[in-house]
């Protein structure tokens, strides 16, 4: 697989995971808790990049520590990313997204960052966002899932 760059040392880079079981058709939110910036919004899993920290690599890792789901690299199939998104003061920002798909709807276990979860139609979902799952939602990453 080709190693992810950024495309300047400078920006912030993040990688969300649309999850999506093949059997339903549904994709797995997280809803953020109370202890988290923008709390009672709901999102796809991901987050930051550390610093040399590739996006694919950071999106295993967010899986790992946000919902308790270790997967395999080749598993995330990369569908999107956007950049140049401003970030308040931070600076602007590379988000790349990825399709993760499941056989079956999975109990995630779920860290402080997250207080419920769950598995929505993608024509049917909650009306809250973080702003990473609000643009991705904008820029029509959901139109290209497959449903059963």
């Amino acid at each position: 697989m080709a190693k992810e760059r950024l495309n300047s040392p400078s920006r912030k880079a993040g990688a969300w995971a649309i999850i999506q079981c093949v059997d339903t058709g549904k994709v797995l939110l997280g809803k953020r808790s109370s202890v988290v910036n923008n709390g009672g919004a709901w999102n796809f899993f991901g987050g930051r990049a550390d610093r040399g920290e590739s996006p694919r690599s950071a999106l295993l890792r967010e899986l790992a520590e946000e919902a308790g789901l270790r997967v395999k690299e080749k598993q995330l199939v990369k569908i999107g990313q956007v950049s140049g998104e401003r970030r308040s003061r931070s600076g602007d920002c590379e988000m790349h997204y990825y399709l993760l798909r499941l056989e079956r709807e999975v109990v995630p276990r779920l860290n402080r960052e997250h207080s419920n979860f769950g598995w929505f139609k993608p024509k049917r979902l909650p009306t809250k966002f973080n702003r990473p799952t609000t643009i991705a939602i904008k820029k029509g990453l959901l139109g290209s899932l497959r449903q059963p």
